[in-house]
């Protein structure tokens, strides 16, 4: 089976150099004619050349004129052009150039090297054009778990991608809905799928947007991380910021969810966050890799959105990721613990708002709640017990003050041992 032809477009408006370059050219390429940029651009409509050979002094539009409009277009912006034109000073061809044409040939022509610096012309641009395919599908498949400025980085240096990992310090997020599987038994499986993927679209909006990779979806949860394939020097802020826009667009979602009546149950997401040394990288074969991280930071993280359970929080970070943030966060002091399958101790802090959003009543019931819990560590139950009333009279529902408060009427009643170090080590993960 022959192969299709290239079409080539020949522009002149002398019908004997129209005739001339149709003989030459028609031996490797389908050729269509026209006298005038006018009705070239006619003609395009129609037709989408491979490549114009352009003149340039003709009567009402000259070439200079044509090519200007050509490349304003989009839809012929991509059409190589080569000047063909019995103009020969060098201003003609840097004029030319300058305006989008790829090549200036001048008239009379060699048809053998005519003929050869369009077939290198097409060569390139056929190239070109696949790259550009190449590119327009990599950003497609790269953006639906990196955010688009990360994509462009990555094409332009693809060597980021190469199988293996490296040693990073990084800030991994880890989500999930609480009752989720309630929500699910309720749902029909069409409406479930439609609800997750609003819910899913908005939290991962919220994490791409802060240049966060999204690792994985399983089912509701979402596991992403900061920091790769680009270094972000202030990975753990857009960590904390990412967490803090996750919970405002649910407030969104649930108000939306609840004026449709889409959702029996609101969705409300619990969220943990650290920040440490962990591998990152394309893991897995050269057929089949999978870019994500992996070590003893990871588990902590994991652990830490499931800790929020047990505390009555929503965002959860670690000691690490707090101090990265510096006065950008506001956050409330927790406990030191000790996770299953963690031997070191890690202070948590529930993270509440961005530093310069935060409402003076906010701050007084967390200043509130930070002098109650120094208390509670230096043993003074009394203390401890009346400081987290006041706490409560601000805010009832305040779930980690009703919790130090049941722990401190415990200790009132039996005290620690005196080497307690102040650790609570938590059986549930």
């Amino acid at each position: 089976m022959e192969a299709e032809k290239d079409l080539i477009m020949l522009v002149d408006d002398n019908p004997a150099n129209l005739q001339a370059g149709k003989n030459v050219l028609d031996e490797k390429y389908d050729v269509v004619t026209t006298p005038s940029a006018e009705k070239m651009f006619r003609l395009l409509v129609h037709n989408t050349p491979a490549l114009i050979l352009l003149d340039i002094d003709m009567p009402e539009m000259n070439g200079y004129e044509a090519i200007k409009i050509l490349k304003s277009k989009a839809e012929t912006a991509n059409i190589p052009v080569i000047f063909l034109t019995g103009k020969t000073e060098s201003g003609d061809e840097l004029k030319g150039l300058s305006l989008g044409a790829i090549d200036f040939i001048t008239k009379p022509f060699q048809p053998p090297l005519l003929l050869k610096r369009i077939e290198v012309h097409l060569l390139v641009e056929k190239q070109a054009r696949e790259l550009r395919y190449f590119n327009e599908n990599l950003h497609k498949a790269f953006s639906t778990y990196l955010s688009g400025d990360v994509v462009e980085e990555l094409i332009a240096d693809p060597t980021r991608l190469q199988l293996g990992g490296i040693k990073r310090r990084m800030s991994v997020v880890f989500t999930d809905i609480q009752n989720f599987s309630r929500i699910s038994e309720i749902l029909a499986p069409d409406e479930l799928v439609y609800l997750l993927n609003d819910y899913l679209t908005a939290l991962s909006d919220a994490i791409l947007d802060q240049k966060g990779t999204i690792d994985k979806y399983n089912g509701d949860a979402i596991m992403a991380f900061f920091g790769a394939p680009l270094e972000l020097p202030d990975h753990a802020l857009r960590s904390c910021i990412s967490a803090i826009i996750m919970k405002r667009r649910e407030v969104e979602l649930n108000k939306k969810f609840a004026e449709t009546k889409k959702s029996p149950m609101p969705f409300l997401t619990r969220i943990g966050i650290h920040t440490g040394d962990m591998i990152v990288g394309n893991i897995g074969t050269e057929r089949k890799m999978n870019y994500t991280i992996m070590g003893h930071a990871v588990n902590i993280a994991s652990r830490l959105e499931g800790i929020n359970k047990q505390y009555g929080t929503w965002i959860l970070a670690s000691e690490d990721t707090v101090k990265e943030c510096g006065d950008r966060i506001f956050t409330r002091r927790l406990d030191r613990i000790r996770v299953v399958g963690i031997n070191e101790p890690v202070r948590i802090y529930e993270v509440l708002e961005l530093a310069d959003k935060v409402t003076p009543e906010l701050r007084e019931q967390t200043e509130l709640f930070h002098g109650a819990l120094s208390f509670f560590e230096e043993r003074d139950w009394n203390a401890a017990q009346r400081a987290f009333g006041k706490t409560l009279e601000k805010r009832p529902d305040d779930r980690p003050s009703l919790l130090y408060l049941e722990r401190c009427r415990q200790y009132l009643l039996k005290a620690p041992d005196q080497d307690w170090d102040g650790v609570y080590n938590l059986s549930e993960k």
